[in-house]
């Protein structure tokens, strides 16, 4: 074929020399029919470095950033009820008023700043048009202080904060107060409560419309709207004024983690922009695991308290929550067994479940960095799942957007969609494309709805304006035909069949024949947001004993379920410049299924099977990937290892510090750009 064609020339190129200290081992591709090294011989990309601050052509001075609804105009109260109040931020003034707590922008783009290799600003209505400095993004959270020799910037010398004396809880719960029209009776919360207990509440989702639709659709909770939908149709087909959702971020940490200043400054950022600032619409949480099981935090007050003044900084213990994993077993001891490592969403569960007040929650990871505005990306993200059409949806969940071989959001909208049905109609397809729910046996009651009609029939009307009840970062696949590890991390589908970690903590050898014909789906990484109903509906499948490995399930109980899930293609950059047609020939990797057509990423060519795996170690959001780390860190100004192709490993001094000659382009100014991993982020060290 002509992309076999293309690769076979790709792969002719000149190798380094062996290293010993590089893995996958260069020798080993030779005369192969694929090489997951071949994108490091591709030129680097200096631009995030070179097109500063110096390279804006119109915007010589930063403003004020405040990306939020027209709160209280005409339009505004026509859809939504009560009325937004300002909210008392950590200097002592309503938010709105002290310019000290804003973020700080620049409304240019860098001429000729690199563009994403996958996904897109533009394909989730995220500002292009906007460039962010570490001063800018991170001055009112403490962020250069000390530092007042430095051109275009001033440290905010008035009402400096002792951050340490913060009460983050209590500034959200009185945000939340008084908002409290906004919400629904039962979000109402006058303050939240940071122990719940071990026990899990044994009731339905708590929207105002459940128990309507529990009459109407026996067995479809999933018509249950949330809050935000409640009220949004009077008698008459009217559309009404509805409530606002509220959403909890929970930010996973663990006893023993070691927070940096950094740390703390974005998880400021975070309380102030999607919290303080929208008036509650967002509500932030430490969500701490407690690895020593002998102390008894669900017991004793006392261990409580003194577990928190030893692993949680004085600043955050208002916002924290102390969990172990006795809370998932006591909740579900039909799965066996109950490591985060394996079952990261157990306690996720648990949380909806006793805090009921909150429709969505976003899973989010210590080491992910946001260089925009948060709310700005968790609504827009929000926004873009909603819009989405359930018609070829999980086909358009697996394959990546790569605009410079797509072009525009729509464009690959329908040429995706136009691939699937072609392949469907002319019989070339091992399974029909998804419609409604794919349960895994007979046995299995699905909690999602019907489809109201025949797929061929529908427009694309179906799902559109429906919340998603699952939004992913990456794609969601089907590991069936891969090699990725731990596709077979299954527990009790076939009933008692599960793996035993006493002998192996990773049971490699666990595996049965029967598991290919269960419906499943995993995204790679955690970070996701889950509505309350994607929840329960895990909770229940887990309360009779069935899981799957943490990136695994979620995706798994929406496919079976019939339950909303998005694949939202946030911008992602490469630290290489990666030839379009190149990208998509190893991401959408389609050469080793002749018999799948639209199997895009999902055959033994997969990108996430082991080795090929090297591919996403350029880019700005993949957990193995170094990229983000460092461009982070360039960002801030701090030093960073550097090891070009070819050449041995060295320390380089950031480019673009103030103090020290600037390059051409002078302090760097990124846009919204989501980074992960980023961990240990301290300035001494690299």
């Amino acid at each position: 074929s002509n992309i076999r064609m293309y690769l076979d020339k790709m792969l002719q190129w000149a190798r380094p020399e062996p290293d010993q200290s590089h893995w996958p081992a260069y020798q080993d591709y030779i005369g192969r029919d694929y090489d997951p090294n071949r994108w490091e011989a591709f030129p680097a990309e200096r631009g995030y470095y070179t097109k500063g601050v110096k390279t804006l052509r119109k915007a010589k001075h930063t403003q004020p950033y405040l990306p939020y609804p027209d709160y209280n105009s005409p339009e505004w109260r026509d859809e939504f009820k009560g009325e937004y109040v300002a909210c008392e931020g950590p200097r002592g003034k309503p938010m709105n008023e002290s310019k000290l707590d804003q973020v700080m922008a620049y409304p240019e783009a860098p001429h000729g700043f690199p563009k994403p290799s996958v996904g897109s600003l533009e394909a989730l209505g995220l500002d292009s048009n906007i460039c962010f400095d570490r001063y800018g993004r991170y001055g009112a959270y403490g962020f250069g202080a000390d530092e007042y020799d430095l051109p275009d910037w001033e440290p905010i010398q008035e009402a400096q904060v002792i951050w340490r004396n913060v009460n983050w809880g209590k500034l959200q719960n009185q945000c939340v107060q008084r908002n409290a029209q906004r919400f629904a009776p039962h979000a109402r919360t006058a303050e939240t409560d940071l122990k719940p207990g071990i026990d899990i509440p044994e009731t339905q989702l708590d929207t105002a419309t459940t128990e309507l639709s529990r009459r109407e659709h026996p067995r479809d909770l999933s018509a249950a709207k949330s809050s935000t939908e409640a009220s949004s149709a009077s008698s008459s087909g009217e559309v009404a004024q509805r409530y606002t959702p509220r959403t909890a971020i929970l930010i996973r940490t663990w006893e023993g983690y070691t927070y940096t200043d950094n740390d703390l400054q974005a998880i400021r950022a975070m309380i102030s922009e999607t919290s303080l600032l929208s008036g509650g619409e967002y509500q932030v949480f430490l969500f701490v695991n407690v690895k020593d099981r002998t102390v008894p935090i669900l017991d004793d007050e006392q261990a409580y308290e003194d577990m928190l003044k030893k692993v949680v900084p004085t600043e955050l213990r208002s916002i924290s929550i102390l969990w172990n994993e006795d809370i998932c077993k006591k909740a579900y001891p039909e799965v066996t067994d109950w490591q985060v490592y394996w079952h990261q969403f157990m306690p996720v569960q648990w949380f909806s479940k006793t805090h009921p007040e909150f429709d969505f929650i976003w899973n989010w990871e210590t080491d992910a960095r946001y260089t925009g505005q948060h709310y700005h990306f968790l609504s827009k993200i929000g926004e873009f799942a909603k819009r989405q059409p359930r018609k070829y949806l999980w086909e358009r969940n697996k394959r990546y957007y790569i605009p410079g071989l797509h072009g525009n959001w729509e464009q690959y909208f329908q040429d995706t969609n136009a691939a699937v049905e072609s392949a469907y109609l002319s019989g070339a397809l091992p399974q029909s494309p998804v419609w409604g729910p794919q349960p895994y046996s007979p046995t299995q009651t699905p909690l999602g709805p019907s489809p109201p009609h025949d797929m061929l029939a529908d427009e694309y009307e179906w799902g559109a304006n429906e919340d998603a009840d699952l939004i992913t970062l990456l794609p969601m696949f089907d590991p069936v035909n891969t090699y990725w590890s731990y596709r077979d991390k299954i527990w009790n589908f076939i009933p008692g069949l599960h793996p035993d970690f006493s002998d192996d903590p990773y049971d490699n050898d666990y595996t049965d024949e029967r598991f290919r014909t269960i419906p499943r789906r995993i995204f790679i990484n955690t970070v996701a947001r889950f509505s309350k109903k994607m929840l329960h509906t895990m909770h229940t499948e887990n309360k009779i004993g069935r899981c799957m490995q943490a990136e695994m399930w979620p995706a798994t109980v929406a496919l079976q379920h019939g339950l909303k899930a998005v694949y939202a293609p946030q911008p992602v950059w490469f630290d290489r410049r990666w030839p379009a047609h190149y990208t998509d020939a190893i991401f959408n990797a389609l050469l080793d299924q002749p018999n799948n057509p639209i199997g895009w990423s999902e055959g033994p060519d997969s990108p996430y099977n082991g080795d090929r795996e090297h591919n996403f170690y350029g880019w700005s959001w993949y957990f193995s990937s170094r990229f983000p780390k460092d461009l982070y860190r360039r960002w801030l100004g701090w030093k960073v290892k550097v090891h070009e192709w070819g050449e041995p490993e060295r320390v380089d001094e950031s480019e673009n510090r103030d103090e020290q000659k600037p390059v051409l382009g002078g302090r760097m100014c990124l846009p919204g750009m989501l980074l992960h991993p980023v961990k240990r982020i301290q300035q001494g060290e690299i």
